[in-house]
């Protein structure tokens, strides 16, 4: 992800975020898989009730939304920081005091001579 171009700190922290809510599917989904698989332990009486399962289904869900959501803003931000030839966007000129006052000193000067 980093490898592409660079990302800003904020963008890390969301990217960080999305590697724990892939881990928590992988997790969520491992619980699912054995639940559902055909050899359901040896008989006891612990396995999850149907509205146990119904819980976990939506909470993957609601994860995996959230995981897409993370993703997206991060491919976002991503394709304004690089140029259509993948090399890193120019800095637009900036707005601040230092380059305002080098303006206006640039158009005095063309202006007195």
């Amino acid at each position: 992800m980093t490898a592409s171009g660079s990302l800003t700190p904020a963008h890390l922290v969301l990217l960080e975020e999305a590697c724990r809510l892939a881990d928590r599917l992988d997790w969520l989904n491992a619980i699912i898989l054995r639940w559902a698989s055909p050899v359901n332990g040896d008989g006891e009486d612990d396995e999850p009730k149907s509205a146990d399962i119904q819980g976990l289904l939506a909470e993957a869900r609601q994860q995996a939304t959230a995981l897409r959501g993370l993703v997206a803003e991060i491919r976002q931000s991503s394709k304004g920081s690089t140029a259509p030839g993948g090399k890193p966007a120019a800095k637009a000129g900036g707005a601040g005091v230092a380059d305002l006052s080098a303006r206006i000193a640039a158009r005095r000067g063309k202006a007195k001579g």
